[in-house]
């Protein structure tokens, strides 16, 4: 079950939809984080059926089966790498990614609101680290200059896409900054980047044109490729270090029918390229439609609006659910980079018609 209110709960009765089954009631879905809502599609669901039918829930061992392999090579084409790392979860991404590069860096500089998951990754590191103001590239080159000895090398962490707010970090500037320190790298959980920015949507590193080789994405199937496990994709030199690290050697692999799941719905994602285009109308029909209700969001390339107000949000989110359209209710309490206040997050679908975002403005206006 999910929150929408303080006490006020959920139940999904569907697989996520634009328009879903919830607490016995045909609903606009606006909430979470399934970007094109692949996870209920049928091609998805029939690949997960169909191997977990053929190969059962797991190997209990690492044996090779094809369906890790078709995985592999679906993330390998759409991301362009040698190599395609499966993590158990993508809340883990970021740990193994650090674990592998431990000997490539120093210090790490880490975004002071990046995601708990990223948090964790940093103190497995076993590295110093040193947090810098949100999203702020003057802070971070401050405490770079004040804390880097003589040829130590920076790590600069962060999300590529923050969570609760949608606002993107400036990789661009970070990777600037980067420049002036000899193989200093750059590590991007990019959870809700992946699969949502970029020409191709390979994420944040390709929206702001700065991949390469020191620039490293921990990502995730479990969202907009509606899937389930973390990814790292990477090059055979990358994936030869994490083996090393032995986060992967000794953790169970996703469940199977997960796996092909997520490359199926990888594969619908990279095969239609009007699911990315629809995406893009609905970001820009949803802004300017709560910026024609003066609300204060941010222009964003971001299927995540955050509404702040000077007025019962608790009961604006309850007039939109006793109008059949459901968004999140968040309470001031400090979640990742969630402001600290209550807010209501709005997360808009490719998958959403034009006709469900007029309505959901439509009734915003009514109660605001």
């Amino acid at each position: 079950m999910e929150e929408l209110a303080e006490g006020l709960q959920f139940r999904m009765e569907s697989p996520v939809g634009p328009r879903m089954r919830i607490d016995g009631r045909e609903v606009s879905y606006f909430s979470g984080t399934s970007y094109h809502t692949l996870h209920g599609h049928p091609v998805v669901i029939e690949a997960a059926i169909k191997a977990l039918q053929a190969f059962g829930l797991g190997s209990g061992t690492h044996a090779a089966i094809s369906v890790y392999e078709e995985a592999e090579a679906a993330v390998c084409a759409h991301f362009r790498c040698e190599k395609a790392i499966s993590v158990a979860s993508g809340y883990l991404s970021m740990m193994t990614l650090l674990s592998a590069l431990r000997d490539d860096y120093d210090v790490i500089f880490a975004d002071e609101r990046c995601h708990f998951s990223v948090k964790d990754a940093l103190i497995c590191s076993q590295k110093p680290v040193l947090l810098f103001r949100h999203r702020d590239p003057e802070d971070l080159s401050d405490q770079m200059t004040r804390h880097l000895g003589e040829g130590q090398v920076p790590n600069v962490v962060t999300d590529g896409v923050f969570s609760s707010t949608g606002a993107l970090a400036p990789l661009d500037q970070y990777a600037y900054l980067l420049k002036s320190y000899s193989s200093g790298i750059l590590c991007v959980d990019d959870s809700h980047g992946v699969g949502v920015l970029g020409a191709t949507g390979r994420g944040t590193l390709e929206h702001f044109g700065i991949e390469g080789e020191n620039a490293y994405c921990a990502g995730t199937l479990s969202k907009a490729f509606g899937g389930f496990g973390g990814i790292i994709p990477a090059s055979r030199v990358l994936a030869n270090k994490i083996a090393k690290a032995g986060a992967i050697a000794g953790a169970s692999f996703v469940p199977i029918p997960a796996a092909a799941g997520a490359a199926a719905g990888l594969r619908l994602f990279m095969k239609d390229p009007a699911i990315l285009q629809a995406l893009r109308r609905n970001v820009e029909q949803m802004w300017k439609g709560l910026r024609g209700l003066g609300l204060s969001v941010s222009e964003t390339p971001v299927p995540i609006f955050t509404i702040q107000a000077d007025f019962d949000l608790r009961r604006l989110n309850k007039a939109l659910r006793d109008a059949n359209i459901i968004v999140k209710y968040m309470k001031a309490c400090g979640y990742a980079d969630a402001p600290p206040v209550e807010t209501l997050r709005v997360a808009v679908f490719s998958s959403h018609s034009h006709g469900q975002i007029e309505e959901l403005i439509s009734v915003l206006g009514k109660h605001l």
